[in-house]
């Protein structure tokens, strides 16, 4: 106790830095270029893009920048801000820094900054619609960054390179634009949120000035646009250079401040200053009892929010109406999502977070609150990370499900071809078995997840025989669980381990019982291996999951 207290006066003086939250913030959205690729090359040994860690004097730390992280933590920012969000690419220096450094350097007393990172290389604007991944994780970032009681000053924009393309997406730019910020708008509750997009310098396709055209003439209520056009590029004529993202982010925080009123008045300044004035008045004993009552006072409350907790799974776990999934089949079903070399990178994505009311049944069957990797003592031979479950849940909850507590059932293994799953073998018993204990206490098995087959693409006898095996398995469950209209959803195939994934795939989609649905994991991005999917495809597929679910069986009773 004694010690408890010795730390809150050694670091009372200190508090304003490691309890900082920011009064000004800005989301950061787009692609690669926001994201960040200054100084990022490709090694001219391997071929795998690297950053060269430069950072300029105008991208440097500084107390006042915070970030928010993916696991929705403020920290300091530092470059490359984007790691652990695109982090499925090679990031580098991007202009949120420089914009944040020259809007503080040029209004000294503007006050705490925090990014909100959320941009995503390699995306076209279809995928930052309404109701996609990319959209719901900006507006759940923004949502839980205003919870620190900032305030959103603006969104820096930039994206369009992926819609050079096709001139189908080109010509459809403007309108698809516009109608992604009105609804970011109004899902935020902040119709004349500032928005600062930049106008490519670059792109992918031919039809640059087509989508640079529908940039500069959008014509929204406090809607600006700056040019990139001239800045110098990376080797690859796609990125800008180090130097290039410097002046981008000068240049954004000119357009900024010019928008803001003349004199610049900001509500929070006076309370920060206020805030600075009353800690140096009282730096002595009245504010060293007060820290220590707060510091006392958020242990208890910590000690009962534990209790609680454990008490609400103690209640979920037990003869609670739990609406259950079993999730079954190899290796991309028991996830390898960020797996490299054998060895888990332990990164797990907001949609993928632990929620008390999301339990799985053990290897023990017993009922626990489930976490990644969901498989690690299912799948044992094999090092598991990320899968489609938990983003599952999740994306039953953001797209307004009944579904109230979650029990899913972890059966899938990796390296198995379909006839280790036939009926009499050891892989099908032991999916049985856990499917009974799960409802043993209570609840209903609303859906098999299922996604398996890549292991069948070795030989073309296992290719060809694909189809009747998987229509025999379903029918068998079916009949052991004693559920004959039990939903079944399968994914077909993103890789295969062999050269016959189409027919794979076609059997997959060919299948046609009823209660049966078919998803798509074609064109998710792939780990090095070329085989198992990245943690960010996963998160995609579960919400694919997740939507397939609700629009075909979210009613059944």
């Amino acid at each position: 106790m004694l010690s408890l207290m010795f730390l809150l006066l050694l670091t009372q003086g200190n508090l304003s830095m490691s309890e900082q939250r920011p009064q000004n913030i800005f989301i950061l959205a787009g692609q690669s270029n926001m994201a960040g690729r200054g100084g990022v090359a490709n090694n001219t040994k391997n071929g795998i893009p690297s950053w060269d860690g430069i950072v300029p004097v105008q991208c440097q730390p500084n107390p006042s920048i915070l970030r928010l992280s993916a696991s929705l933590t403020w920290v300091q920012a530092h470059e490359p801000l984007h790691a652990e969000i695109d982090y499925n690419k090679t990031c580098g220096v991007g202009p949120g820094m420089p914009f944040a450094n020259a809007v503080l350097t040029r209004v000294p007393d503007f006050g705490s900054i925090g990014l909100v990172p959320c941009a995503i290389g390699g995306t076209t604007i279809r995928e930052w619609a309404r109701g996609g991944f990319l959209y719901d994780q900006l507006v759940r970032r923004t949502q839980f960054a205003l919870q620190s009681g900032g305030v959103i000053r603006a969104m820096l924009w930039y994206q369009g390179e992926s819609d050079t393309k096709i001139r189908e997406d080109a010509d459809a730019y403007k309108g698809r634009l516009s109608r992604f910020f009105i609804d970011l708008r109004a899902d935020l509750g902040y119709p004349t949120l500032p928005i600062i997009q930049v106008a490519l310098a670059s792109g992918e396709g031919p039809y640059v000035e087509i989508v640079r055209n529908a940039q500069l003439g959008i014509n929204l209520p406090d809607v600006q646009c700056v040019d990139a056009m001239g800045l110098p590029l990376e080797p690859d004529r796609v990125h800008l250079t180090t130097p290039a993202q410097v002046q981008l982010g000068e240049t954004l925080t000119g357009a900024f401040l010019q928008s803001l009123p003349n004199p610049i008045q900001l509500t929070n300044y006076s309370s920060r200053r206020f805030s600075n004035f009353m800690s140096h008045i009282f730096i002595g004993p009245l504010l060293r009892f007060f820290l220590l009552l707060v510091a006392f006072t958020q242990l208890a409350a910590t000690v009962v929010r534990r209790s609680r907790r454990a008490c609400l799974l103690t209640n979920l776990a037990a003869n609670v109406a739990k609406d259950i999934f079993i999730l079954a089949g190899q290796s991309n079903m028991a996830g390898r999502g960020g797996v490299v070399h054998g060895k888990w990178d332990g990164n797990v994505p907001p949609e993928c977070r632990p929620n008390p009311s999301t339990l799985r049944l053990s290897a023990k069957l017993t009922w626990e609150e489930a976490q990644e990797p969901l498989h690690a003592d299912i799948d044992v031979g094999k090092t598991c990370g990320t899968g489609p479950g938990m983003a599952f849940v999740d994306g039953l909850r953001t797209n307004g499900s009944r579904i109230g507590v979650v029990g899913l059932v972890p059966c899938a293994v990796g390296g198995t071809k379909i006839s280790k799953w036939a009926r009499g073998t050891k892989l099908y018993s032991q999916l049985v078995s856990r499917a009974g204990a799960s409802v043993k206490d209570g609840g209903a098995i609303r859906a098999i997840l299922w996604y398996q087959g890549e292991s069948d693409t070795v030989t073309k006898e296992d290719a060809d025989a694909y189809k009747g095996n998987m229509e025999t398995l379903i029918t068998n469950l079916r009949a052991d669980l004693n559920k004959p209209s039990l939903p079944v959803i399968q994914v077909a195939l993103a890789s295969g381990e062999g050269k016959f994934i189409e027919i794979v795939r076609s059997s997959q989609l060919a299948i046609n019982l009823p209660n049966v649905k078919c998803i798509d994991a074609k064109g998710l991005a792939l780990q090095t291996d070329n085989l198992h999917l990245t943690t960010m495809s996963q998160v995609h597929l579960g919400m694919k999951l997740a939507g397939a679910f609700i629009d075909s069986f979210g009613q059944m009773p």
